[in-house]
């Protein structure tokens, strides 16, 4: 069977145990006042399981799965680097150094927002890392076929990877990209997904949903009241995956009452989301940008939680690479919390989430 057909295949699975993160809920059958307190439905998009538990809902015309479909929209036309349709995809390939690539309002966002972070981890998150990402192609190798880039290869990448060769420029109403090198990439894939979530925030108050929680991948929006579910009394319960445990072994976890108003934004990078091993070491997908190398910053998973979720899934890769104590002054200047699980599997956890976080020991 062809490897992309067998990933998907599994990644449909894994959605059941929502993969790195998941959060516990009760599921309701009732339905009281012809209103639908409770529906939920898995699917597949951005290249990972999604996820959406909505309570609460009197919109009988809005559903889980208009969530699920805003999402893949908003991959496949706007910010895959993939999907040939996509408006990056085009950026990527169009551009020509030194003259201005028009975006659109919806583009611009994620990247302006992407550029800023890039800027203020000092490259730990870049979103040009894409040569390099497609130099060591850990995302669709096997373990057969991978074959680990030489230094000269990665020195060679290196070349086009500089968020400080993009200008990314938003004035009055135009909004542009400018590039200092040819072969250059932007790459969304370490902030993607938590946008995605921005997005669905967005949809849910739109439509007046009372509660909901949004998954894909990695990357979790728990968001208001279970109303009318019949679990009222519960609360919110994310789950922070053990890196060297199975998909439901988890360390601890994440507990938030529900309530009007709620909004978090959980996102985790591990090097045991996609990597291949090879000869006794373990190559992971999280790039080291002053590097080329997968990080080595002695970590093995970190969540980062703040009330944005770009800002979420871009802070947890750039922390990834920091490392704990450089993470330290980003997560402050970004008024971000974060769970650091090390290689020995020791666990940090920052001031404001001491008592949110269950430790299962």
């Amino acid at each position: 069977m062809h490897r992309k057909i067998i990933d998907f295949l599994k990644m449909l699975i894994l959605a059941i145990g929502l993969i790195l993160l998941f959060v516990v809920y009760k599921k309701s059958d009732s339905n009281r006042g012809g209103d639908y307190v409770y529906q939920t439905v898995y699917d597949f998009a951005m290249g990972t399981s999604v996820q959406v538990n909505i309570y609460g809902n009197k919109d009988k015309s809005f559903k889980p799965e208009n969530v699920v479909d805003e999402i893949k929209e908003l991959d496949e036309k706007l910010i895959s680097w993939r999907s040939k349709d996509s408006e990056l995809y085009k950026l990527n390939h169009e551009y020509k150094v030194g003259e201005p690539y028009y975006i659109s309002q919806e583009l611009m966002k994620p990247l302006m927002d992407s550029d800023i972070l890039s800027h203020d981890s000092f490259g730990a998150l870049d979103l040009t890392i894409r040569p390099i990402a497609k130099l060591w192609n850990i995302e669709e190798a096997t373990a057969e076929n991978f074959t680990i880039p030489t230094d000269k290869q990665i020195k060679e990448a290196l070349k086009y990877v500089d968020y400080d060769a993009v200008d990314v420029v938003m004035y009055e109403d135009d909004n542009y990209i400018v590039f200092d090198k040819e072969g250059m990439m932007l790459d969304l894939g370490s902030t993607g997904k938590g946008y995605a979530l921005d997005v669905a925030y967005e949809n849910l108050v739109e439509h007046n949903i009372s509660g909901a929680m949004v998954s894909v991948g990695g990357s979790i929006l728990i968001y208001g009241e279970k109303t009318g579910s019949g679990t009222e009394n519960e609360t919110w319960k994310v789950g922070i995956r053990n890196p060297k445990g199975s998909q439901d072994d988890m360390l601890g976890y994440l507990e938030y009452p529900c309530e009007k108003g709620l909004k978090r934004f959980i996102s985790t990078s591990g090097s045991y989301e996609k990597y291949i091993d090879k000869d006794g070491i373990r190559y992971h997908h999280i790039f080291d940008s002053s590097t080329g190398y997968p990080s080595s910053s002695g970590l093995a998973g970190v969540t980062v939680v703040c009330d944005n979720g770009l800002k979420s899934d871009g802070l947890s890769t750039a922390c990834f690479v920091l490392g704990y104590e450089k993470s330290l002054d980003l997560l402050k200047y970004y008024n971000a919390e974060a769970i650091f699980i090390d290689e020995d599997n020791s666990v940090k956890v920052t001031e404001g989430l001491k008592d949110i976080y269950i430790d299962n020991k």
